[in-house]
């Protein structure tokens, strides 16, 4: 594995739950980072970096269907890799699909191709879960599963036609601050809940791989800063729990945490995961317990709350 130096390293939606984290993650070793979304409401990262380092994020505002807006910005900033995590979720994807289409598959290709064009050899995008066959189809039950596939292709194709080497990888359930969208946001926010002293109720049972969003972070910091060749899938974790050890790790960092879950089970797949291909950019890698997430997560959430009560007393 080697690094280049100076690193400047360029992220599309930047301004989610995972983007934040991983701002967060390049600034804390000192890589200055264009961070880019649709828009500029950067609260989860403020959250996270209450004081962030002088002159270490250009926030830009960007839409990545907008291929000329993109080059633009990439011949301006002049990255040397590109994490790309901008794309619609599954309620969009159902509800407006031409839309879904065109930011997770239109945009997909943008940023390749503007990654050929400036000879950017790091490019590490967010696949799906959702991506991998299931069902009786042996295929992705949704739109957005159907879109993130196509990704998949597309930078197999990129790598076959014009040798791109990119690293997609598959996020499962991840936890942590800042997760406060989508169906499996209830993890987060029954850890939320535990924390801050509050009653919830977890819509659902199911075995998952759980990531707490700090390891998630860590490997695309990794990965960006790596070489590979190849068009290369990955899966981000292979530990599966179930909701009732998720419960189990909540109570037992808060004892008096009032968490409960429905028993209505939410099928997900929880059996054939891969971390090989991530493990052949990036090398060996220690996840964190289940435990010891939630009670990062915990203390974060409280030290967030303070900071906001003190706030408010000024």
């Amino acid at each position: 594995m080697t690094s280049r130096t100076p690193e400047r390293v360029l992220i599309t939606g930047a301004t989610g739950f995972l983007g934040s984290w991983i701002v967060s993650a390049l600034i804390g070793r000192g890589i200055p980072v264009i961070a880019t979304d649709i828009n500029d409401d950067h609260s989860r990262l403020n959250a996270l970096c209450p004081d962030l380092p002088e002159g270490m994020v250009e926030r830009r505002i960007c839409d990545i269907t907008d291929a000329k807006a993109l080059d633009a910005l990439i011949t301006e900033t002049r990255p040397t890799g590109i994490i790309h995590l901008a794309a619609l979720q599954i309620p969009v994807c159902r509800e407006k699909p031409a839309a879904g289409a065109a930011v997770n598959v239109g945009g997909h290709i943008n940023i390749f191709e503007a990654a050929r064009k400036h000879a950017i050899r790091r490019i590490i995008y967010t696949s799906s879960i959702a991506a991998k066959p299931r069902g009786e189809a042996n295929a992705p039950s949704n739109l957005y599963g159907v879109f993130k596939k196509a990704d998949e292709e597309i930078a197999r194709i990129y790598w076959q036609d014009h040798q791109m080497p990119s690293l997609g990888l598959r996020p499962y359930i991840v936890y942590g601050v800042g997760r406060d969208d989508g169906e499996t946001s209830a993890i987060t926010r029954a850890i939320e809940a535990a924390a801050l002293g509050r009653r919830y109720e977890i819509p659902f049972a199911t075995r998952s791989c759980f990531q707490y969003v700090g390891d998630i972070a860590e490997v695309f910091v990794r990965a960006v800063r790596s070489d590979w060749q190849g068009a290369l899938i990955s899966d981000v974790s292979d530990r599966v729990n179930s909701i009732d050890e998720v419960l189990e790790a909540i109570r037992s960092v808060v004892t008096d945490a009032q968490i409960t879950s429905a028993a209505q089970e939410r099928i997900s797949p929880d059996t054939g995961f891969d971390t090989a291909p991530l493990r052949q950019v990036i090398g060996d890698w220690q996840e964190t317990p289940l435990v010891e997430g939630v009670r990062k997560t915990v203390e974060l959430y409280r030290a967030i709350d303070t900071r906001r009560h003190e706030t408010q007393t000024l």
